[in-house]
């Protein structure tokens, strides 16, 4: 009896994935594994990313545009067409000089999916901000893991609107029912669905997911 190995393989088409948002930049997570992190970046002129640093190397691809990256002591210009590699643990930031779209790609960290804290207390987090902060963390999942959700009151209504935008991808286990703290257990059970494309997360919501650039 012949076994055959089932590759599983992703194709984008980044002429048709950047968008720019006017307020802040505009990332999108392409591929998120442990080890492997593929994230579009688009930027309007004046838009900046802080300095962070990443335990893995990055290579950063300008698609279109300018921006000067800020790391060591000199800054670098990069056109697009060109690329260039950030060795582990420099902090580093980046400038978008004009409208411009990097492709991100972090490899050999830690810091992925995996690294991503167990729990997620939103009990101190802005109402308006907690459903948004929830799909983003999910978003981050790799095939199998979970993370614990921590509320105030119990989050009927996020469940029902998680699973109708995830269909098929989520479960959803109660640890505790209150009445103080209500604890879930969410679970990725399937990759995300290819046919919606690639999930565009806010800044300030995604900012782990971009920890690496």
């Amino acid at each position: 009896m012949c076994c055959e190995k089932v590759l599983v393989m992703q194709k984008h088409n980044l002429n048709v994935l950047f968008e720019y948002d006017d307020e802040r930049f505009c990332p999108k997570v392409l591929m998120n594994e442990p080890g492997y992190r593929m994230v579009l970046l688009s930027l309007r002129a004046g838009q900046c990313i802080p300095e962070h640093a990443s335990e893995g190397m990055v290579t950063l691809q300008a698609i279109l545009g300018h921006v000067t990256l800020y790391a060591g002591c000199f800054p670098d210009e990069l056109y697009s067409g060109e690329v260039i590699c950030i060795e582990s643990g420099l902090p580093h930031r980046i400038e978008a000089l004009e409208d411009s779209v990097l492709l991100v790609l972090s490899t050999g960290g830690t810091n992925c999916s995996a690294a991503i804290s167990e729990e997620l207390d939103l009990r101190q987090v802005a109402r308006p901000q907690r459903h948004p902060l929830v799909f983003a963390r999910f978003d981050a999942l790799a095939l199998g893991e979970s993370f614990v959700l921590m509320n105030d009151h119990n989050p009927v209504l996020l469940n029902r609107e998680i699973e109708d935008a995830r269909p098929g991808e989520i479960a959803w286990e109660q640890l505790d029912r209150g009445p103080d703290i209500y604890r879930v257990r969410i679970r990725r059970l399937a990759p995300p669905h290819t046919s919606a494309g690639p999930r565009t997360t806010t800044p300030e919501e995604s900012l782990h997911l971009i920890h690496s650039l």
